[in-house]
């Protein structure tokens, strides 16, 4: 139910750490536990299955369907969770589930039907995180979330993470190399610093320290 902060400087590892956590890299050492269980996450699909989702740095190759819409960007997470055991899609829980991505998360578009790429890039990590926030996580880690986005941008996906974390309860991993951002929606900071990982159970407190 916290905000964990994870930071440290372009290179030093922040992003194969979460790609080892969800199976998207091999882990060569280290354990997960989640709740207090062991898990070997084999693959993202294994991950999201444990109710750990990742939202990737790179947007535009790695988070968007650049030829879908916006509500199908939102939904293709959730297939399975939308079919019969036919594998027969229920147009009216994809609708349903993309009306309340769009409204949750006060994206900007005139209809789901929008082209996802037609958007601000601001409004595009939004359907991004909706999606994963549709498979209902435990844990939703976003790495550099505000990557290419203008002031507003940022702060509407930052106040975004603090809503979430404040009405539901989620556990968020940020990643950033942003100091600012982490000490300002961080409930506690771990810094990847070369061969160590440093701990804050203030974040502020990392600026006392570097």
């Amino acid at each position: 139910g916290e905000v964990l902060g994870f930071s440290g400087l372009v290179g030093a590892g922040r992003t194969e750490t979460m790609r080892a956590i969800i199976g998207a890299d091999k882990m060569t050492g280290g354990e997960v536990f989640l709740e207090g269980k062991k898990i070997n996450n084999k693959s993202p699909q294994e991950a999201m299955e444990n109710g750990i989702v990742l939202v990737p740095e790179d947007r535009k190759t790695q988070g968007i369907l650049a030829n879908l819409g916006v509500g199908e960007n939102i939904t293709i997470g959730s297939l399975k969770k939308n079919s019969s055991k036919l594998g027969v899609i229920n147009r009216k829980l994809e609708k349903e589930m993309e009306e309340k991505g769009i409204e949750d998360f006060k994206i900007k578009t005139p209809n789901a039907e929008k082209k996802i790429v037609e958007l601000s890039g601001g409004n595009q990590q939004k359907a991004v995180v909706a999606r994963w926030m549709a498979t209902q996580p435990k844990v939703l880690i976003l790495d550099e979330p505000t990557a290419g986005l203008d002031p507003k941008g940022r702060d509407e996906i930052l106040g975004s993470i603090d809503r979430l974390h404040r009405e539901r309860g989620l556990t968020i991993i940020l990643v950033s190399h942003s100091m600012e951002d982490v000490a300002e929606y961080a409930d506690k900071l771990l810094v990847m610093d070369g061969s160590e990982l440093r701990y804050f159970d203030t974040p502020k407190a990392v600026f006392r320290h570097y």
